[in-house]
């Protein structure tokens, strides 16, 4: 089959993922864990647990489950698109990184840095992202 779809396509085909990934981060101990620092958005599109932060047993639970959603989610929109999980993931990544990442919000960039966004330090966007 012809590989139709470029990383524009697949961005624009993210925003129905992003919305469902976006809602399931949004259990109610993960939004108050985001909003106090202790996990946010990663480049890769999943979730990710802030380092020196303190995680209850209960709350890394609850992310490692989100992000096995998110996978699942990604596999089987990457295969309706004969896309690569990764490349799917990328895609909602950068949707999320523009536009789902409140103010004071933790989450980690490309290079692998924890940064928290701010009005001073906007969201830093993968190179990988359409400019």
């Amino acid at each position: 089959m012809i590989r139709a779809l470029t990383f524009s396509g697949l961005l624009a085909f993210s925003l129905a993922i992003a919305a469902p990934a976006s809602a399931q981060a949004q259990d109610a101990a993960i939004g108050q864990a985001r909003a106090a620092g202790l996990v946010g958005e990663q480049a890769d599109g999943y979730l990710g647990l802030v380092p020196g932060a303190a995680i209850s047993a209960d709350l890394r639970g609850r992310v490692e489950q989100n992000n096995i959603q998110r996978r699942a989610l990604f596999a089987r929109r990457a295969g309706e698109r004969n896309v690569s999980i990764n490349e799917m993931a990328a895609a909602v990544a950068c949707e999320v990184f523009a536009r789902r990442i409140a103010m004071g919000e933790r989450y980690r960039d490309e290079a692998g840095q924890w940064r928290q966004r701010s009005a001073s330090e906007p969201v830093a966007m993968p190179s990988f992202c359409p400019g």
